[in-house]
């Protein structure tokens, strides 16, 4: 592909200036051995094991997958799972193995396999993480032999599994952002679920009269709803054009979220409060906090200790009512690792794993595949019997389709977070967290050899 040159150019380089904001940890040599992995496509020189190498004639293709799914009591663990697919595919076999640890250090972990040429064919990696993951050479282009499944999952995670136009794996969950409200409370005030940022301001005027707040600021989750309120808004932070990366984080789509949030936040209409603090947790308790914008996985444990509370969910507020949109917090794909000597079969494998929606539900996955979702008893008890994951599958389907992630976004992420902490503290406005955005967004990716238009 003709702007894979551009796009991957100098993966030491960015593995280092990632490695150094202790993000991702990956060797930094200067031998430019993960800039020849990340131009290795179809795996026809790996140094990978025998068990993933080249197979003898008669014996079965081996597969390694490395995964960090919960594999709780009550769930279908995925060994379960692993033992059906090899029962009928006994050419195709799989070994999946769990990490445990946090997500940050399996992609250490990943990145030394690859260098010591021992990594698994199939690794979990998130979508935040994808683009970092591919410019330090971890991960493959198999837009060859996935792009045949793409119909199988909704537009918006499959296009978060991509590096540009490039392809490196199939997305297996997703955390679309919707609207979570206390039924009870809005109907105790009288109060409409917003469909518009419009009736969304005037809903939490109404609210706070009454001392309540139908949204949080949440300094510590910005850089993912600040993002995806902005794709929903139209917005398309990254992209590239011909071997340049593009920019766009600055821009009018953009700037009607931060000034309808700004207008909140200066009205002290919404609560501000970090989302995994114990003051959230508090003000639920109370019922203060009525309602939040917040990713659609949440469902599984928000309300863990509102036993017997009547909530529901709902599509976000919109900017433009007739074109119904929402971005993404969180979520991961299966991606095919650097090295992978069968990246056809890996992919084969990759689809039908995530596609079997109720064992991945069991795990408590909102599955980026299409298909119906059953919402488990335990989480129809919090949401009064509510079919929720119905709900949450339309958000699915209205995701933001071409909304990506840059190869710095994790640098990006967490200025995004800083910056948005000073708003807490009412040292810094919305506006400043977008102007630093777009600089650091830029200058990593130059400090990391990458063109930028």
């Amino acid at each position: 592909m003709s702007t894979r040159k551009g796009i991957v150019r100098k993966a030491s380089v960015a593995a280092c200036l990632l490695a150094s904001a202790s993000l991702v940890v990956v060797g930094c040599s200067a031998d430019k051995k993960a800039e020849e992995g990340s131009k290795e496509t179809k795996g026809t020189e790996s140094s990978a094991p025998a068990t993933q190498g080249e197979k003898m004639e008669g014996e079965a293709v081996q597969i390694e997958y490395w995964h960090r799914l919960p594999d709780k009591d009550g769930m279908v663990k995925v060994e379960e799972i692993v033992k059906r697919w090899n029962a009928e595919h006994p050419e195709i076999q799989v070994t999946a193995t769990k990490f445990e640890g946090k997500a940050d250090e399996s992609y250490a972990k990943i990145g030394q396999a690859v260098k010591a040429g021992n990594a698994p064919c199939l690794a979990q990696v998130g979508y935040g993480e994808i683009g970092s993951q591919f410019i330090a050479g971890n991960l493959m282009d198999v837009s060859q032999y996935a792009k045949q499944y793409e119909g199988n999952y909704a537009a918006g995670p499959f296009g978060q599994s991509k590096v540009g136009e490039m392809i490196v794996g199939l997305p297996q969950d997703t955390g679309p952002l919707v609207y979570y409200y206390n039924k009870d409370a809005f109907k105790e005030l009288g109060i409409e679920v917003p469909t518009t940022w419009d009736d969304y301001k005037a809903a939490a005027a109404k609210a706070k009269a009454a001392g309540k707040y139908i949204g949080v600021y949440q300094p510590d989750e910005q850089q993912y709803l600040l993002s995806g309120m902005a794709a929903s808004a139209g917005a398309k932070w990254f992209g590239t054009e011909g071997e340049s990366w593009v920019v766009s984080i600055d821009t009018p789509e953009t700037k009607k979220v931060i000034d309808t949030w700004q207008a909140l936040l200066d009205e002290e209409l919404v609560l501000s409060a970090n989302r995994w603090s114990d003051e959230w947790d508090s003000a639920l308790a109370e019922g203060k906090i009525i309602g939040w914008v917040g990713a659609g996985w949440e469902a599984g444990f928000a309300f863990d200790k509102q036993p017997g509370t009547n909530w529901g969910v709902a599509q976000i507020p919109q900017f433009d009512a007739a074109k119904p949109a929402t971005g993404a917090d969180g979520g991961s794909a299966v991606a095919v690792i650097n090295g992978c000597a069968h990246p056809a079969e890996a992919v084969q494998f990759a689809d039908w794993f995530n596609t079997q929606i109720d064992d991945l539900l069991s795990q408590g996955l909102l599955p980026a595949a299409t298909g119906e979702l059953s919402t488990p008893d335990a989480i129809k008890a919090k949401f009064g019997g509510d079919d929720v994951y119905k709900t949450i599958a339309e958000a699915n389907a209205i995701m933001a389709p071409d909304f990506t992630y840059s190869p710095t976004w994790p640098v990006v992420g967490a200025k995004i977070n800083e910056v948005s902490g000073k708003v807490l503290t009412k040292e810094a406005k919305l506006e400043d967290v977008v102007k630093a955005a777009q600089e650091i967004a830029v200058s990593s990716l130059k400090d990391a050899g990458l063109t930028v238009k």
